[in-house]
């Protein structure tokens, strides 16, 4: 996401709580924010989820719901992108 200026220390502020209660979901894999080496001002997150319906289920959760709420006054721009690897049994 790439974010107004100056407001990244806002969102890194709240992201250890949002990042707590997600780690801590069933199906949670990994929850990690980064920021771009060239542009403080973008912000990646990273997200691996067990399957879908754990993803589902953290998009209902209050926690979710309330950073998203907060951070997104903060955009200038979002993109969202899904991964899906498919795994390969040998």
């Amino acid at each position: 996401m790439d974010l107004k200026p100056g407001t990244r220390d806002k969102i890194l502020a709240q992201a250890p709580i949002a990042q707590a209660a997600t780690r801590a979901e069933e199906g949670c894999i990994a929850y990690d924010f980064y920021t771009c080496t060239d542009n403080p001002d973008r912000l990646v997150f990273v997200e691996l989820w067990a399957d879908q319906a754990a993803h589902d289920f953290h998009m209902e959760q209050d926690h979710t719901k309330t950073f998203i709420a907060f951070h997104e006054q903060f955009h200038e721009r979002l993109t969202f992108e899904t991964i899906n690897v498919a795994s390969q049994s040998e």
